[in-house]
């Protein structure tokens, strides 16, 4: 009998797929870049067709690396950066326009418009987006279906099933808060949208679709389909009121269970859905930093001072200090707890010894910093464990998470897996299958290194003031 479980995960710069066990072990993974195109400044698109052929050579990687075929595979789990737009034509299932990925901004507008006609509404999320998807169709809307990346794949997996997930859908935008369920009908008549477009609302691990043959050559229950950070809080076992974890991918979030309520700290930091499956429905709060991973792409590509980032680290980590150099890391924007989405990014107090190793220490530093002033909104509106625990490709730098649990004045643990994302989609698929339960999940996940502060709280918070007030992070 297949027991394995298969996670694709559909990230912003990068598709991965991962085998797991039903101990947790990993087997295999694959991973491959996604290339973004950026047709105007704030506009950022990918390509829908191209983003599904580079899942499934992920898929075929990731069992090549395994040594094992579809045939080991029990279930599918679905996860993937949360607020892009796809559109596709209903009647032949291709894409009708670009991808318009979470991080466009030619929503802003819109945004405001949906905003001061009582809408909640975001600059990333689908609702301030999702009427330029389809003028750039070119098609009516009748004619076409839409969905988050998520829901795209689904479709693409399955040869047709539409339906995105809770946790996805809370955060188009379009969800009916208010009501409690289903799309807002107010706002679709707002934007004159018939609901066909959309997908069907499904629990966010249970049975959802099954895999076509033509997609992936058998046919595998998708039972799982979550959105990329809530899936890390399952990657941690996070399933509990207060329990916390930390992700450094792309962008960097530091997410909260706030149990069956849904709680907002701070007007940056709306509740969102964790997870609804089983009759359960699991609430959380997130702080964004819009600009984590990306900024040390930026120096090791655009800015060109180092040649990778394993250089960058161990630049950063050559150094005790970073001799009054500071950054902020807000290339995109400054997102929890500033909602300055018009900031961009600073490199201040360079002198005259100032070199590359200090920009890097900095760097890490900035970010460090900007988790700060998330984690001081969120322990103020609940009570969370002592250590962070941390997941994310840039968890792998040490520098970064020592600086984390100086600035902090807690520990932080690095998972075993960094790749979070994709490993709590995995464990997701194996709770709606039934092949895992909640209770399992502390014996599957696993940690490596922790981090414990080498400072004094008094050196941690001169340290954080001394950058706050540099950055003049509120101007």
């Amino acid at each position: 009998m297949p027991e394995l479980l298969l996670a694709l995960d559909a990230g912003t710069t990068g598709a991965r797929a991962m085998l797991v066990d039903p101990a947790g072990v990993v087997l295999g993974i694959d991973k491959r870049p996604i290339v973004s195109t950026y047709p105007a400044p704030g506009l950022v698109e990918q390509d829908p067709a191209g983003v599904w052929d580079i899942c499934r050579a992920v898929i075929a990687g990731a069992l090549a690396a395994a040594g094992r075929t579809m045939a080991d595979v029990a279930v599918l789990g679905v996860t993937s950066q949360r607020a892009s737009v796809v559109v596709w034509d209903r009647h032949t299932g291709q894409p009708a326009a670009p991808m318009l990925v979470w991080n466009d901004l030619r929503g802003m507008d819109a945004y405001r418009d949906l905003r001061a006609a009582g809408f909640t509404a975001w600059p990333q999320v689908p609702s301030a987006k999702l009427p330029a998807a389809i003028a750039l169709s070119g098609k009516p809307a009748a004619d076409l279906q839409w969905g988050t990346l998520d829901s795209w794949l689904v479709y693409c997996l399955s040869g047709g099933a539409h339906v995105t997930d809770i946790s996805c859908g809370w955060m188009t935008g379009y969800f009916d808060y208010a009501g409690g369920g289903g799309w807002n009908p107010a706002l679709l008549e707002y934007q004159r949208l018939p609901e066909s477009m959309f997908p069907a609302l499904v629990e966010s691990w249970g049975p959802i679709a099954w895999t076509a043959p033509a997609a992936l050559g058998a046919v595998v229950p998708i039972t799982a389909l979550i959105a990329d950070q809530q899936a890390g809080m399952v990657a941690h076992g996070a399933l509990e009121r207060g329990a916390w974890k930390v992700t450094y991918g792309t962008s960097g979030v530091l997410m909260a269970n706030t149990g069956d309520q849904p709680m907002a700290p701070h007007f940056s930091m709306p509740a969102e859905a964790l997870a609804f499956a089983g009759g359960e429905r699991l609430f959380c709060i997130e702080g964004m930093v819009i600009t984590a991973g990306s900024l040390v792409e930026w120096m090791c590509g655009a800015l060109g001072l180092f040649a990778s980032p394993s250089v960058l680290e161990a630049a950063a980590a050559s150094v005790a200090d970073s001799g009054g150099v500071i950054v902020r890391p807000s290339l995109a924007g400054m997102g929890a707890p500033h909602g300055r989405f018009d900031a961009r990014g600073m490199i201040a107090g360079l002198n005259l010894g100032s070199g590359p190793a200090q920009v890097a220490r900095a760097a890490l530093h900035g970010i460090a910093h900007r988790f700060r002033d998330i984690v001081d909104v969120i322990e103020k509106a609940l009570p969370v464990p002592e250590a962070l625990p941390a997941d994310g490709g840039l968890s792998a730098s040490d520098t970064l998470l020592q600086l984390q649990a100086d600035t902090l004045q807690r520990p932080v643990r690095r998972h075993a897996v960094p790749e979070g994302t994709a490993y709590g989609a995995a464990l997701a698929a194996g709770l709606g299958a039934g092949l895992l339960d909640a209770a399992d999940l502390s014996a599957v996940v696993r940690y490596g290194r922790e981090f414990h502060p080498a400072v004094t709280r008094d050196q941690a918070d001169a340290a954080y003031a001394a950058w706050r007030a540099a950055v003049d992070v509120d101007a």
